[in-house]
């Protein structure tokens, strides 16, 4: 193992999409220049955002030679500017963090000997949910340390076990070998799950996996965020992710494992978003009833999502409606 001051310790890109996060910034930054591991070229996307931030980005920059600053003239949305950073990465590995959130101050140092040591691919690890003071509401954590090995029979059904345990599907909280993504870019079209369909086409050439059971990442969950907002594109967005899912694991969905937890996680996926339908303003209940039977009445998702219905966590009511998917009872409901 490479001291970790050594100058020929791996190069390591953060790639940091920044907008409208002037609260958090600093503290964001704070945490990724004052990593134990230094070998480091942390890439600041500024995506035109409106408030502080670009000068935030600009003072770094001039106080951290590895901190540069990308001003983007008009906004790309988080994946577009992740794809920018990703573009002007030259680190033999990549690492996401949102400008709202922190990284633990050994979390490079860490990922890095994993991969030196073990020889994987990518790392994954655990996160805190933070809120917005830095309080910890809750962990997502394995239960222990694990690894998908290539050229190991349960290497899907490991990979199935972190898709459910939700580790599979943010870009942070991850080291990626840079030649996993040097071709893959993130669908800004999509306004919900690209993150996911981006790490799973990652996942195509089969990588060594490593699975952290440490917490290393702070994820700020902030209740007033767009991601609870409505938008026609996510009942779509949901339908297309799944169908990815479906196609990943495609030819061991026999296998028990792999099936109860791919099944697992589409059905939470579209328990999740039906909230979000019921909460859309200045739509009708009947448009709502036709988005909810997109994604319940799909031909591939139906039967996954029936299979895990019982042990998913949507209430006796959604599952009922599920059941029966009768469109004036879904309209009833999402009035």
């Amino acid at each position: 193992m490479m001291p970790e001051n050594s100058p020929n310790q791996p190069m390591v890109s953060i790639v940091v999409p920044v907008y409208k996060a002037e609260r958090f910034l600093d503290e964001c930054i704070r945490s990724i220049v004052g990593q134990t591991y230094s070998n480091l070229e942390i890439i600041l996307v500024d995506d035109a955002s409106p408030d502080q931030c670009p000068r935030i980005c600009d003072e770094w920059a001039e106080r951290d030679e590895r901190v540069s600053v990308i001003h983007l003239d008009n906004g790309k949305g988080a994946s577009g500017a992740r794809n920018v950073g990703l573009d002007h990465c030259t680190g033999d590995y990549v690492m996401f963090v949102d400008s709202d959130d922190l990284l633990k101050t050994d979390a490079v140092r860490y990922s890095v000997k994993q991969v030196l040591v073990g020889d994987y691919d990518l790392v994954i690890f655990g996160k805190h949910y933070i809120d917005e003071y830095g309080n910890v509401s809750r962990t997502n954590v394995i239960d222990h340390d694990m690894a998908a090995i290539a050229d190991e029979s349960d290497y899907y059904t490991t990979l199935s076990y972190l898709l459910r345990a939700d580790y599979l599907n943010p870009p942070w909280g991850k080291l990626f070998a840079h030649r996993l993504v040097e071709h893959v870019r993130f669908d800004a079209a999509m306004c919900y799950e690209e993150d996911l369909v981006f790490v799973l086409a990652a996942l195509e050439t089969k990588p060594n996996v490593f699975a952290s059971s440490k917490a290393l990442y702070e994820y700020r969950h902030l209740e007033s965020g767009m991601a609870s907002v409505f938008k026609r594109e996510k009942s779509l967005n949901v339908v297309q992710a799944n169908h990815k899912k479906i196609q990943f694991f495609a030819d061991y969905m026999n296998d028990k494992g792999v099936c109860e937890n791919v099944s697992f996680h589409i059905a939470n996926d579209i328990g999740w978003v039906i909230p979000m339908i019921k909460g859309g303003k200045e739509i009708s209940a009947s448009q709502k009833a036709d988005y909810v039977m997109e994604m319940t009445g799909d031909s591939q998702l139906r039967p996954c999502m029936m299979k895990a219905l019982n042990h998913s966590w949507m209430t006796r009511l959604q599952k009922i409606l599920i059941t029966l998917n009768w469109k004036w009872l879904w309209e009833i409901y999402l009035r």
